[in-house]
């Protein structure tokens, strides 16, 4: 355990009392030199957390073991033998985004190499199929003459289209202004993906910026909501025998093992990436099943062992919570994606 050079003065430089040793008996200050080495910073952090401060590891075998456990334990005043909620939340949010952003995106390890050309359906099939089911909805009145002569002049003028990054301006254009009528709250979006195709930025840029930006709002986002998530623990629970604050620890802990899931699951993914073998890429996959159904499975045991309440009624209020939950936080990654488009 390193601590820095030790200063030569024996006076302590916070209260001014005598150090005999390494710390200060009257204030508990680390008598060591103010000026370090810059990795000192880091390597100090990383030394405090993982061995001086609380057994982290102890703390992480906890956590993922025993459900709920930790949560009861620090409520109950046993709080020295693991690390502060709030301190490794914190933690584990710094390490989990930091690998994820360093990792290059899955476009950028993609060999160039001449593949086996893929299958494709002749465009002469595809019009036939679209004049076929144009005349159809024109016999049956869903359609007009005119509409559906648009409709073959469009597919016409774009028939050569093999994906988004081949639609011409025009044709984007029309689009535009169509959307403008007749939908206006999505006319914002493809104005964007108007000026993109304007500055030759292809969907694969796109994506990887829109990933890129998506990762760094999302810690923010995630931070945000946990007083949410604990605010309906609240109102699902007894609020005479718990607390808000109670619920906030619950939330800390949960969304900690949240947090070093998606980690495992991204490492996973990445190591797939460079290993060209489909019965490993079918057992990595299988792995990150496994990691997603104990995540729900780890909710109801976390529910049960900390508000100790019969099976039934915690299946009950687990099933409400998660239903809930999944779908404002659908809501929410939808919008984190549709803004991180917009600023892209």
């Amino acid at each position: 355990m390193s601590h820095g050079k030790l200063r030569e003065d024996h006076n302590c430089q916070n209260c001014g009392h005598y150090v005999e040793k390494l710390y200060c008996t009257h204030c508990g200050q680390e008598n060591v030199e103010t000026r370090q080495p810059f990795h000192f910073l880091f390597t100090h952090f990383i030394e405090d957390f993982v061995h001086y401060d609380g057994s982290f590891w102890q703390t992480i075998k906890k956590l993922f073991l025993k459900p709920g456990v930790l949560t009861k334990e620090y409520l109950s005043g046993k709080r020295n033998s693991s690390v502060n909620p709030v301190k490794m939340y914190i933690f584990v949010s710094f390490v989990t985004f930091f690998l994820i952003s360093i990792f290059p995106s899955k476009n950028h390890l993609i060999n160039e190499k001449n593949e086996t050309p893929k299958e494709t359906v002749s465009t002469e099939k595809i019009e036939k199929a679209v004049n076929a089911i144009t005349d159809t909805l024109q016999s049956k009145g869903f359609t007009t003459v005119e509409q559906g002569t648009k409709i073959k002049s469009e597919f016409e003028k774009n028939k050569d289209v093999n994906s988004l990054d081949d639609l011409k301006p025009e044709t984007i254009s029309d689009i535009e202004k169509g959307v403008k009528q007749e939908a206006p709250l999505l006319h914002p979006l493809v104005s964007k993906y108007k000026e993109i195709k304007q500055n030759k930025i292809s969907n694969e840029q796109l994506n990887d910026a829109i990933t890129e930006k998506s990762l760094h709002l999302i810690p923010k986002v995630l931070f945000v909501y946990m007083p949410f998530f604990a605010f309906l623990l609240w109102i699902f629970y007894n609020k005479k025998k718990w607390w808000y604050f109670d619920h906030g620890i619950f939330t800390l802990h949960y969304f900690t093992v949240i947090l070093l899931s998606i980690l495992v699951i991204f490492l996973l993914n990445q190591s797939s990436n460079y290993i060209d073998n489909s019965a490993v890429t079918a057992i990595l996959a299988f792995i990150n099943t496994l990691i997603i159904f104990y995540l729900v499975v780890y909710f109801f045991l976390a529910l049960k062992k900390l508000y100790n309440q019969g099976l039934i009624k915690t299946s009950i209020k687990g099933i409400l919570l998660l239903g809930i939950n999944t779908f404002i936080f659908s809501i929410i990654v939808l919008g984190i994606i549709i803004y991180s488009f917009l600023h892209v």
